[in-house]
């Protein structure tokens, strides 16, 4: 059956469709850049010969195959009878793989009343509903996977950064700060500010909520009456 794949040769081939180990086999291709590269060069076609309908000589020869366990495959017919015997195989079966229907006749022998062979709607049935990897099936899921695996091994690992606690963050803003107040800059700003004297202010009269300096410079200047004396008139002589 591998001669519809002339490219699929050499120890690519033995991987695919020899190995009995999926998992040797995915490890062994995608470790080899050059079986890597083939097997991803052949995947389109492997999928499709995965994917093949069963042509009606393999229908003929996965049933005739049984001839040993049913008896009536034995039978002598004529060219006609035949004919017709095989074309209701061919058309329950039409559009389905060979490993399906091969996989459909296994599930049917195992079945007790298997007496005789299968009637093409049964084996149908069985070849539809019944899981089957085939040969081809599980080279496309190989070189599938293989590649896959080569492509996660290649991508850089993101790189984890610890975030500071809370805790730790306080430290290095206080310790920022400690070393910024030591620097020449700040010194000279703290000893100026130092150096200024604060400007002297008398405390505030009960209930106002102007300096009592304030309120002597306003009085003198008549804007506004003495808090002592009767209320200023505007516009009086001095």
């Amino acid at each position: 059956m591998t001669d519809r794949l002339p490219a699929l040769s050499g120890p690519l081939r033995s991987w695919l469709l020899v190995e009995t180990s999926d998992d040797k086999a995915i490890e062994v291709i995608s470790k080899s850049p050059m079986l890597r590269s083939e097997a991803a060069m052949l995947m389109p076609m492997l999928r499709q010969e995965a994917l093949r309908p069963a042509q009606p000589e393999e229908i003929m020869l996965i049933v005739k195959s049984r001839e040993q366990i049913f008896g009536d495959l034995r039978m002598e017919r004529s060219e006609v009878e035949w004919t017709a015997f095989w074309a209701d195989y061919f058309e329950a079966l039409s559009g389905l793989t060979a490993a399906s229907i091969e996989t459909g006749m296994v599930a049917y022998i195992a079945l007790p009343d298997s007496e005789w062979a299968p009637k093409p709607g049964k084996l149908a049935h069985l070849a539809k509903t019944t899981p089957t990897c085939g040969r081809f099936t599980r080279a496309y899921n190989r070189a599938r996977a293989a590649v896959v695996a080569s492509q996660k091994a290649a991508q850089p690992k993101p790189v984890v950064e610890d975030r500071p606690s809370p805790e730790e963050v306080k430290a290095m803003v206080a310790k920022t700060l400690a070393t910024l107040a030591e620097t020449p800059a700040a010194k000279a700003a703290a000893a100026r500010k130092k150096a200024l004297r604060p400007t002297p202010s008398a405390p505030l009269p009960a209930g106002s909520t102007m300096s009592a300096e304030m309120r002597a410079m306003l009085e003198a200047r008549k804007v506004i009456p003495p808090i002592d004396r009767e209320p200023y008139q505007y516009g009086e002589a001095a």
